[in-house]
């Protein structure tokens, strides 16, 4: 009889290296589901387009009819109240998709674990959905390289969006195994690949 598949939720600061983290495991053969992509394509759906724009002005869309992201990103994270707004219009969906493909991945003979990449995992209580999370520890100082690196934010970027997340500490407080992304990436793949064996293909 098969055993019941596990779901790996993975949670840490802004830029901490979660993406990372979830392609090592998509890589040990993980099916991977990424919760911020969904977001994004929810964002340009017409019910949640209509939403965003009725609340926020018809500016942010482009002559394509798309909703621009960095706008609308400038707008929400000046008050935690139109964060809060946001994502009360987007996340139900969200969440309604995530459950819906954690079933079938579930129903999935082939399935041997499933890693859900969240950005807001804690927040948006899809923990409560997850049989184990995962801590991704990195210092400050790699989290900001990362995001001038990659993301090409402002320097005051992360600290703004931090305000509107939870601290920290408690998702360290809510997690069941921490990685830490503070070396080298041989090092970080090193510890996956020892969770993947204790938790994962243990017999």
């Amino acid at each position: 009889m098969k055993q019941r598949v596990k779901v790996i939720g993975i949670t840490g600061g802004i830029a901490s290296g979660k993406s990372t983290i979830a392609e090592m495991l998509d890589s040990l053969g993980a099916d991977l589901i990424d919760a911020d992509k969904i977001c994004h394509e929810l964002i340009n759906t017409n019910d949640i387009a209509h939403e965003i724009t009725k609340r926020w002005g018809s500016h942010l869309q482009d002559n394509n009819g798309k909703i621009k992201r960095d706008a609308l990103a400038e707008i929400v994270f000046s008050d935690k109240k139109e964060v809060s707004a946001l994502n009360s219009i987007i996340h139900p969906k969200a969440i309604e998709q995530i459950r819906s493909k954690i079933a079938k991945l579930h129903a999935k003979a082939a399935t041997t674990a499933i890693v859900l990449d969240a950005a807001l995992l804690v927040e948006s209580k899809l923990i409560d959905i997850c049989d184990i999370v995962l801590f991704i520890d990195t210092e400050k100082n790699g989290c900001v390289s990362r995001v001038q690196n990659s993301r090409k934010w402002p320097l005051d970027e992360i600290a703004k969006r931090e305000k509107f997340q939870d601290l920290i500490p408690h998702k360290r407080e809510k997690s069941d195994v921490i990685i830490n992304n503070n070396n080298s990436k041989e090092n970080t793949l090193n510890q996956v690949k020892d969770f993947w064996c204790q938790f994962i293909t243990k017999k």
